[in-house]
């Protein structure tokens, strides 16, 4: 699925990192920030669950999992859904507001692309149609979503789970990371690895007293800090892949 800060275009190095820590007496694979689902389609285990803090969004994962999708969404009918979110399952509002918006923001402005020709592009068609080949994946029915914050999560009934972050970077705009509660964030994860939990996260920085970077990268990213996206080398960035130590 298209989602802001993706991380499928880095799944391929990722997610066999990930899978190498799947190892046997393990008892199940966490995402508490499964966004797109673009990481945890891709992992293995009998047992895999995705949280996320965005209803709309579970309730859209949840439905495509046994559900057809529409085709596309007019313009005409995405600013009628804004600005009714209730008169409509949540479901399709997520639809709407992830695969008819911009950036794949949520309800951040219809998507409009025009060809070389000068042609619109149906954008929100081909937003949909990732989503439609994502959910025909036979290793999407059986995960497990759920509408719950990580602060929401019992560290003491998830044993023995490897868990996977892709938190708000901290200092980017791709989120209202302000909101974000980083030092509780940091706290918890802590406290799931001291439940022998393997705790993972995605970031640029974390703090190295109770983090380890076990893999990085430099890449672009069109995700900058609001100052010089213009800017090429703004842009350029080393992904992060932490776990507590």
């Amino acid at each position: 699925m298209q989602y802001v800060g993706s991380k499928n275009r880095l799944s391929k190095e990722l997610a066999p990192i990930i899978q190498s820590y799947i190892t046997a007496g393990i008892n199940g694979y966490l995402e508490p920030f499964v966004g797109g689902a673009n990481m945890i389609d891709k992992i293995s285990h009998h047992k895999r669950i995705g949280c996320d803090i965005h209803e709309e969004l579970i309730e859209l994962l949840i439905y495509s999992q046994s559900n057809e999708l529409p085709e596309t969404i007019t313009e005409d009918e995405y600013k009628k859904v804004k600005d009714n979110k209730e008169g409509y399952d949540k479901w399709y509002v997520g639809l709407v507001g992830f695969c008819g918006s911009f950036g794949a923001k949520y309800f951040g402005g219809f998507a409009r692309r025009y060809n070389k020709d000068g042609s619109l592009f149906d954008v929100p068609k081909q937003a949909i149609n990732s989503l439609r080949k994502q959910s025909k994946k036979e290793r999407w029915k059986d995960i497990k979503f759920y509408n719950r914050s990580f602060l929401d999560i019992d560290d003491k009934t998830v044993t023995r789970h490897v868990v996977y972050c892709d938190i708000p970077y901290k200092g980017t705009t791709k989120y209202a990371t302000k909101d974000f509660p980083y030092e509780k964030f940091y706290d918890w994860c802590v406290k799931m690895k001291n439940n022998n939990n393997i705790v993972l996260i995605s970031e640029y920085n974390m703090p190295e007293d109770r983090f380890e970077c076990v893999w990085s990268k430099e890449h672009y990213t069109s995700l900058g800090s609001g100052v010089n996206d213009f800017d090429s080398e703004s842009k350029k960035k080393v992904e992060k892949l932490f776990i507590v130590k």
